[in-house]
Parts: structure tokens; sequence; C-alpha cells
């Protein structure tokens, strides 16, 4: 009984310690700031969307998979049915190419490091590269947004 409690007191302890760091990552507080005031609306607190709805940003191929893909859909938006974890969607995603290429490097680096995501986050110049080759400011949808991977060099 002991060593379950003093192995709960470690793995809270270096919960703490995370969740402290997080605070003071200026990216991760500015990342945090930028989604609570465009996309919890939407997308919830969680990071889990609103089912039929708005998609959930946890744990899925979009928030996870291609940089370049991902800055592409918060620059122009989306419209359009859409599959997120086998769920389907289909509404309109705002654009949100008023931000600055930090503040969208931002608020996808906290996406793709929160909600139990894994992934590696995007560097302001990535945003830059990809937002030079963005030609039109229509929305985008699914199947064209799928055509347009990656970031370039």
């Amino acid at each position: 009984m002991m060593r379950n409690m003093a192995g709960s007191r470690v793995i809270l302890f270096l919960i703490a310690i995370s969740l402290s760091a997080c605070k003071t990552d200026p990216v991760m507080v500015s990342g945090s700031d930028i989604y609570s005031k465009y996309c919890v609306t939407c997308h919830q607190a969680d990071g889990m969307g609103v089912q039929g709805a708005f998609p959930p940003l946890a744990e899925n191929e979009w928030s996870e998979g291609d940089e370049g893909r991902l800055i592409r859909l918060v620059i122009n938006g989306m419209q359009g049915p859409i599959e997120v974890s086998g769920s389907e969607y289909n509404n309109v995603m705002t654009p949100h190419g008023f931000l600055t290429d930090d503040q969208i490097a931002n608020v996808l680096t906290y996406v793709r490091t929160s909600f139990g995501n894994d992934a590696d986050p995007v560097s302001a110049d990535q945003v830059t590269r990809v937002r030079a080759t963005i030609g039109s400011d229509e929305l985008y949808v699914a199947s064209r947004l799928f055509l347009k991977t990656g970031v370039p060099d």
C-alpha cells in the first residue's frame, strides 16, 4: 500500500511539473489564448468538437498529420463534407488568414501537442512558406485540401 502511494505521488508530481511548464511556455500560452478566442466555440475546451457538427481535434489524422494541410485549413477555412476519426461532418470552418504567421504556428503547436495529440510543433517559418503558395482565399473542400500537402522548402 505504501509503495502505491509513493508511486502515485511521483506521478502527480510529474503531472504538476508538466502542467506548470505548459503554463510558462510562451508558445503554449499564446496558442492556448488564440484557441480560446477563435477555436473553442466549435472544437470545445477539451478538443472533442461537437458530434455531427464540428470535428474533434483530439488524436486524429487532421490534427496530427500533414502540417502544410493543417496550415492551409486554418488560413483559408473549409466547407463541405469531411471525415474525421470515422465520423462525417459537413459544416464550415471559418478562415483565419487574418492571424499572423506566429499566431497560426502557436495555435497549431498548441493543438498538435494538446488533447492527447503527440505531433511536431509548427513554426512561423512553415506558415510563411505555406501562405506564400496559397493563390486564392476561397474556402477549401476536403478533397482539394488533400491534394495540397506538405510545407514547401
